[in-house]
């Protein structure tokens, strides 16, 4: 009997002894992945226990912050930007676990920031139906991968009387130990408490190394103390193997608080792996003590980072690069011609592949400006006023204005134009670009009289004083253009007749044209200013037909007065 249950235990610790292997792996083809950015992938694992399939959970890292966990041996999943990434995938089953990782290569989009057309730099647009080349010139690229190694909340988590854990995974040290102190540089956490003395702060390696970097207990000896009156606010606590500091995260000021170290010393973590699980614990006790923490992380020696440099190179085929969008012709090494239809806006679209079979676009946009010009459009213009045209067409190289007057200019600013008639006058530009194309804009221009006007004078005194000189029933400035130039054609009188006579019935001067009669009777007989006409009174007949369509019929006395 005795040598039954001898047996019988040989077999129990046989098999306790046996040790049972679980392995996960990432199934693939090759020894790394590549996606396109924006594109959803499948992800496929096997996790075998002794060559046995078994069905796991899994924990997925894909190194940007993204963390999910599956029931699941597969998972899709798509990287928003490109970059260098590795994957990790943990699986979980009977309280044994196992990790695996690969590589992958999400090509990144070129840099589009070389697009160039031929329009010139004080254009604001093209002439509508002129053809515009387009280029994007590409250059190859490197993309280098980038270590995550540190951990950001949304908003800060609290740790009120309770631990608080994270970690961060590092994959890109393979067979990397830590051999010195010095080749962790720092571990900083972001986070507030009111009262850390009823707080720790404990750091745990890949396999299992437990290092304090703040103990309950008197603060001073490892932890910054924040300036009296900022309860409340963040401080980033920065762990090294000389010190620590404290920066306040609001005014990134460091706060001198003395002289303090990490509890035990980063020797502790020799021999430890760099790859792997690295985990960040923060225990709150005390009735009253409340924290939260928002950012934690280990910053790593310069030399191992150098050392584990992982990179791949990214070549853009300008050969099979396309141009798309209205009026666009065949690309050919990346350039192409366009013609817009329409004015405004119009969108082009680059597209162009990698040497990994992904592609990447960008959108351009191609402006088309409409002829324009500064005239009167709006305003009220009066027969004779003078208009200033002035062309703001950025792309015209050479000008035609038609006034509709049968008057034109080739003039980008033309001299002031007055119309003479009322009426509805169409002013159109034509503008020609530099390489020949051409377009117009068109305005309407309502011209209208002034009202006729006929002043009452009595009495004037021609002894060339500039005052009363001339007998006039006319202002100047309102039978003339605005500003007092004179012209042949008056802005409101269409025709005019009148005679000045003196008390026996004789002619003195008469006019039938409207320009004399403007200027006025300068005292003279026929107004010639060689024989005066002696003082006394004078009579007057006139009739005037105005613009307006109004006409005025009008006699009676003046006085002509001459110092003795």
């Amino acid at each position: 009997m005795k040598k039954i249950y001898i047996i019988i235990l040989f077999v129990i610790l046989s098999y306790i002894s046996k040790a049972q292997n679980l392995k996960v792996e990432i199934i693939s083809d090759n020894s790394e992945l590549i996606f396109c950015p924006k594109t959803s992938n499948t992800i496929n694992v096997k996790t075998t226990l002794d060559g046995e399939q078994v069905a796991a959970d899994y924990v997925w890292d894909f190194d940007n912050g993204d963390r999910y966990t599956s029931h699941e041996d597969f998972i899709n999943y798509r990287y928003s930007t490109g970059g260098a990434y590795i994957i990790s995938v943990k699986a979980n089953y009977n309280n044994m676990s196992a990790s695996t990782k690969i590589n992958v290569k999400v090509p990144q989009a070129p840099k589009f920031d070389g697009y160039k057309n031929d329009i010139k730099e004080n254009q604001l647009g093209i002439c509508l139906g002129e053809t515009v080349k387009l280029s994007m010139p590409i250059n190859n690229t490197t993309t280098e991968y980038h270590y995550r190694n540190y951990y950001k909340t949304v908003k800060p988590e609290s740790f009120y009387f309770s631990t608080w854990t994270d970690y961060l995974v590092f994959k890109n040290f393979d067979s990397k130990t830590i051999n010195s102190k010095t080749d962790i540089k720092s571990v900083w956490v972001k986070l507030v408490h009111d009262n850390s003395q009823n707080l720790q702060i404990k750091l745990t390696s890949p396999d299992n190394k437990e290092l304090i970097l703040k103990g309950f207990g008197e603060v001073k000896n490892s932890l910054g103390i924040p300036e009296e009156g900022n309860t409340g606010t963040l401080y980033k606590y920065i762990f090294t193997n000389e010190a620590s500091k404290t920066i306040n995260s609001v005014t990134e000021s460091e706060i001198s608080a003395g002289e303090y170290l990490p509890e035990e010393s980063f020797e502790k973590l020799i021999g430890s792996p760099i790859n792997g699980e690295w985990t960040i614990s923060l225990e709150s006790q005390g009735d009253k003590s409340e924290g939260y923490i928002s950012e934690w992380g280990i910053e790593l020696n310069e030399d191992i980072i150098k050392e584990n440099i992982w990179n791949y190179d990214i070549t853009y085929d300008l050969r099979r690069a396309v141009w798309s969008g209205n009026g666009v012709s065949a690309t050919s090494q990346g350039i192409a011609d366009c013609i817009p239809k329409d004015y405004g806006s119009t969108k082009y679209t680059f597209l162009i592949s990698d040497n990994y079979s992904c592609y990447h676009d960008t959108s351009v946009f191609v402006e088309v400006e409409k002829p324009s010009f500064k005239g009167s459009e709006g305003e009220t213009i009066f027969i004779g006023d003078e208009i200033e045209f002035e062309s703001t067409t950025s792309w015209a190289k050479e000008y035609l204005w038609t006034f509709g007057d049968e008057t034109k200019s080739e003039n980008n600013n033309p001299a002031p134009h007055a119309y003479y008639e009322k009426g509805n006058y169409q002013a159109i530009f034509e503008a020609t670009s530099e390489n020949g194309c051409r377009d117009r804009d068109t305005q309407t221009v309502k011209i209208i009289p002034m009202e006729l006007e006929i002043k009452e004078v009595n009495i004037f005194t021609p002894n060339g004083d500039g005052q009363n000189d001339v007998f006039t029933f006319f202002d100047k400035d309102k039978s003339f253009l605005k500003n007092g130039g004179l012209t042949k054609m008056p802005a409101n009188i269409r025709s005019i007749k009148g005679k000045i006579y003196n008390s026996y019935g004789q002619t003195i001067y008469k006019w039938n044209e409207i320009e004399p009669a403007i200027f006025g009777w300068d005292g003279t007989i026929d107004n010639k200013g060689s024989r005066e006409c002696p003082p006394g009174t004078y009579f007057y007949d006139i009739i005037v037909q105005g613009k307006d369509g109004n006409s005025v019929k009008r006699s009676g006395s003046i006085y002509l007065y001459r110092s003795k």
